[in-house]
Parts: structure tokens; C-alpha cells; sequence
């Protein structure tokens, strides 16, 4: 499927016909490598002790991978990325530059995001030879506090050095991609003048594949306990947009369900469109339609239909975000 007609499709079932059960596949895919984490970050589920007790550790297959890339392809996407993210590190997928280069040779762009620790030169080295890769990875330039929310010390310099070695191979490899994102507001910070500080660590100007930005943290399907104070209701893109997937084949309601609270199918036994046109995801959308959010275990404590910022609600927004995809 051409993108823009994907997303012209997208945008009639989402904005204009609220429908439950869109004709169309699904725009974005997200496959997780692991659910496997070497840190406890403050901001992330991985920090609360019982994460793990929702479901088992496990990693995915290079077979399994191999038949999620069929699946797509089955269901004639109209994207060429794919997402290597969901829950935990995906290098601690020993196989994780092997999976790039099978989505590589379907034609797939990787996206994924890392915490940064593992990769070091040689690493880099075989993921920039594998295919095109976007990779995203937290710090900020205050050490303390980096390492505060990493939940663990001694990691800051290491970091440091392995993106500033990724930004010397964007500079030579087409392959590389990389977005640095500034967590320093998680720990109060003013994300301006932070960002300006991150920025003066690095090499300036940057080559054009790297970008510098500032996170903005959200609740996690109910992790961080944040108070919303803006309660109007905006419905949630998720569920007309992306298939998310974890390590075992399971859908799940987003790339915010880390912990598979809601599970609408398994790709390993069903096609992609036999799950997102079933009534589990049929029902999922009617619940978000009927503004009962909390009928959904995975939405039930979510934020964003009342994240404040009427920016990312808008279509050109939206519009732009997808196009980028």
C-alpha cells in the first residue's frame, strides 16, 4: 500500500469515521527483542520490583522474527520501519544485530531505542555494518543525576563515549541514525538550558542524522502515578495506528504495555489482520470510542487521552509525526 493513501485511511477510520474495525493493516509495527533489562531507570517500569512477576523473562527468535517480518509483509504495510522496541535492552538480545539485518533485507528500516551501555566499538561497528537503523538513547550532561534515575552507578562516562563514537560513524555511515534525548526534566531540570548543556559535550555541529531533544515523561500505563490535571478527553491514536508485539508473539494495546496488561492475539499463530480487525481490538477501540478507558487493563491509568499540550492533538502534527515514520 502507498504510504500517504495508508495514512489518508488511517485518518478517515481515526479522526472522521471513528470506526472499530479498520479495513486498513496497521501503520506501525513494534516487535520486542527482550524484556530483559541491565538497569532500573526511575522513570521506567523496569524499576518496580514486581514488573517482571506480570510475565516471564524471554527473548526473541531469529525464526520468530523472520515470521513477523512475513506476517508484515503479508499485510502489505505501506511502511518500511519496524520497531525493535518495546519493554527492556534489546542488545541484551544476543542476536540483536541479526535481527537488524533481517529486517535490512526486507527492505525495513530499525528503530529502536537503547540505554547505551552495551554498545561499545565493536558492537557499533557490526550494528553499522548490518542496514539502516535508528537508534535512541536517554542521558543528560548532569552525571549525578544521570546516574540517580539510571539506578546505578558508573555508567555515565561509558555512555558518553559510546554515543560519542556513534555520532563519529553517523558522520561516515549513512546506515546510523541516532536521536540523544535530554531526561534531565525527570529530575526538575529546565529542558532548555539542560539541552543546550547536553549539547556542549558533543562535536558541533552534529552531522545531519543525529538530533538532540528533550523527553517529556509520561505515566507508563500507570507507573510513574502522575496527576493529570487537564481532564479533557482526547482519543488515543494507539489502537488505529500500531500493532506492538512482545518477545512471544502477544499483542498488546501499545508500545506503553510493557507489562502485557491487555493482549488482543498472538502473531505467531494468527495474521496480522485476523488480530487487528478481531473483536478483541474491535472491543479495545469501542471502549476508547465510548471515552471508558479504564475497561482496558493496559489504558485503565494511562495519561495520555489527558496529557496536557493541545500541539500533539493536532492533525498537521499527527500528520507530520506519521510521515516521519
Amino acid at each position: 500500500m502507498n504510504k500517504l493513501t495508508h495514512i489518508i485511511k488511517l485518518g478517515w477510520a481515526y479522526k472522521i469515521s471513528r470506526t472499530d474495525h479498520p479495513t486498513y493493516p496497521p501503520f506501525q509495527y513494534t516487535i520486542e527483542p527482550t524484556n530483559v533489562c541491565n538497569l532500573s531507570c526511575a522513570f521506567c517500569p523496569q524499576s518496580d520490583p514486581e514488573h517482571h512477576l506480570r510475565r516471564g523473562h524471554g527473548k526473541l527468535t531469529e525464526e520468530n522474527f523472520e515470521l513477523f517480518l512475513r506476517r508484515i509483509k503479508e499485510a502489505d504495510p505501506g511502511n518500511n520501519k519496524i520497531n525493535l522496541t518495546l519493554d527492556g535492552e534489546p542488545f541484551l538480545n544476543k542476536n540483536m544485530v541479526r535481527l537488524v539485518e533481517l529486517a535490512a533485507a526486507e527492505k525495513f528500516t530499525s528503530v529502536f531505542a537503547s540505554n547505551g551501555t552495551l554498545l561499545n566499538r565493536p558492537l557499533i561497528d557490526r550494528l553499522s555494518a548490518s542496514g539502516p537503523f535508528h537508534i535512541s538513547i536517554d542521558f543528560t550532561a548532569e552525571e549525578n543525576a544521570f546516574e540517580s534515575m539510571r539506578g546505578q552507578k558508573g555508567h555515565y562516562a561509558l555512555v558518553l563515549e559510546n554515543l560519542r563514537y556513534l555520532i563519529e560513524k553517523a558522520r561516515q555511515n549513512e546506515n546510523v541514525n541516532l536521536s540523544i534525548n535530554d531526561i534531565a526534566s525527570f529530575d526538575g531540570a529546565e529542558p532548555e538550558a539542560s539541552l543546550k548543556e547536553l549539547k556542549s559535550l558533543f562535536e558541533s555541529p552534529p552531522p545531519g542524522r543525529v538530533r538532540f531533544t528533550s523527553r517529556q515523561f509520561h505515566n507508563f500505563c500507570g507507573h510513574l502515578k502522575t496527576t493529570e490535571s487537564n481532564r479533557h478527553y482526547r482519543l488515543c491514536p494507539y489502537p488505529w495506528t500500531q500493532l506492538a508485539v512482545t518477545y512471544n508473539g502477544d499483542c498488546v494495546a501499545c508500545c506503553r504495555d510493557t507489562a502485557a496488561r491487555t493482549v488482543l492475539g498472538n502473531v505467531f499463530e494468527k495474521t496480522v489482520m485476523e488480530i487487528w480487525t478481531g473483536e478483541a481490538y474491535r472491543r479495545m477501540r469501542r471502549n476508547l470510542l465510548d471515552r471508558k478507558p479504564e475497561l482496558n487493563a493496559a489504558c485503565a491509568d494511562c495519561d495520555l487521552p489527558y496529557s496536557g499540550g493541545e500541539i500533539r492533538w493536532r492533525i498537521k502534527y499527527m500528520l507530520n509525526s506519521l510521515l516521519g515514520r
